[in-house]
């Protein structure tokens, strides 16, 4: 059976809610808390499909009024860059969704789906008829970046370097765009409550969008409105097939993911993208911080870019390595909206009720993060309540 978390009434400050305990609009759904569970690749899909230990995982993190965000999933099957990554593109996969979203809804949660592709952050063992994988750039991820391929014969897995990438034809734009666009209409019949693109760390939309990475000279290329044309072009047609109140977006100015090396001016970057997506009117942008560090946890809040940040219009979601203080820091001096947390949520299934109670934290284990099949280090983290 899975356990439910239950929140209980928030801590209090002269009366008050602590910040992120306290209710937010976001779309058509009024959420309880800003404590958000962030997207993280977890691989426990099988041949692209979802299973019912990530129904257990994502149930085990829902609550009522809060919001989840799925793993990315895959929006076509040339998208892969991780072993046993789930899809959304085919039907079957679309029916393996079904039972998990009625899970999470069971437990009063909003559920939105990430659409990513990977773009050059593959190999070709992981792609249609072992092609190259495709990108903005013929340039491949270098080292110390590496793929986890698997071993079909023993299933154990290895690293080998990045493939060379091809480089997109602008005549096969349009076939990108509508990879998400069919994605977000898959999710809805999924039963997702709304998608959040992926167009950040170093995958196929940031690819485009980095001066570090895009080197065309076609319209998707040069100056900083044609790097981002293709990332706000997906969000426009997504928008157009699932109404702005279900979109997302997850944007990395400052992101070094993928040796996406911060763009040359991520400040000119992110004021330019925060201002032309606050006209589509979405549901939220999700920011990944400057201060996030993937390869040593050293992640500090340092809320430079605040200045431009409190200029947005919608509403915005933070990610990058929050406690509960800082999240609450972030949520009450108007530089952010929502928090997202990963690491925390993954080694806390009730991290809502932890954080409420200030109940002290299970210590992730970094080795258990990605998939081998079982639940270890993926559903059977303890709750504080061991009767739940």
């Amino acid at each position: 059976m899975v356990a439910m978390v239950t929140v209980t009434e928030p801590e209090a400050e002269g009366g008050s809610p602590k910040p992120l305990m306290k209710p937010i609009q976001i779309g058509l759904h009024q959420l309880k808390h800003r404590v958000v569970l962030a997207p993280m690749t977890r691989c426990r899909a099988r041949n692209t499909l979802a299973t019912d230990m990530m129904k257990d995982f994502y149930c085990q993190r829902a609550t009522e009024g809060g919001l989840l965000i799925s793993e990315g999933v895959c929006v076509a099957a040339n998208g892969h860059g991780f072993v046993n990554t789930a899809g959304i593109y085919t039907s079957e996969q679309v029916s393996s969704w079904k039972p998990i979203t009625k899970a999470v809804h069971s437990k009063g949660a909003t559920f939105f789906l990430q659409l990513w592709h990977v773009g050059r952050a593959s190999h070709t063992d992981l792609q249609p008829g072992n092609a190259a994988p495709i990108s903005s750039t013929p340039s491949p991820i270098p080292m110390p970046w590496r793929v986890t391929l698997i071993n079909e014969a023993d299933g154990e897995t290895f690293k080998e370097m990045y493939s060379t990438p091809r480089a997109l034809h602008a005549n096969e734009i349009p076939d990108v765009i509508e990879y998400f666009r069919a994605g977000a209409r898959n999710a809805l019949e999924a039963g997702f409550d709304g998608c959040e693109i992926h167009g950040a760390h170093g995958y196929l939309l940031d690819s485009f969008v980095k001066d570090s990475i895009n080197d065309r000279t076609d319209a998707y290329g040069g100056s900083m409105a044609n790097r981002c044309r293709l990332l706000l072009e997906v969000a426009q047609a997504v928008v157009a097939e699932i109404g702005a109140h279900r979109t997302g977006i997850r944007i990395s100015p400052f992101s070094v993911y993928n040796a996406a090396s911060a763009d040359s001016d991520p400040e000119a970057l992110l004021v330019y993208l925060l201002g032309e997506l606050d006209k589509l009117g979405l549901a939220y942008i999700h920011l990944t911080e400057p201060e996030f560090t993937y390869i040593i946890d050293d992640f500090t809040w340092a809320p430079q870019f605040a200045h431009v940040t409190k200029r947005r219009t919608t509403p915005l979601l933070v990610s990058g390595g929050h406690s509960w203080d800082s999240g609450n820091e972030a949520v009450r001096s108007g530089y952010a909206d929502l928090v997202a947390f990963g690491r925390s949520f993954i080694a806390n299934p009730d991290l809502v009720t932890r954080f409420v109670k200030g109940a002290p934290l299970n210590a992730p284990v970094p080795t258990t993060f990605y998939g081998d099949y079982t639940r270890r280090g993926y559903t059977d983290y303890p709750f504080l309540d061991a009767r739940m």
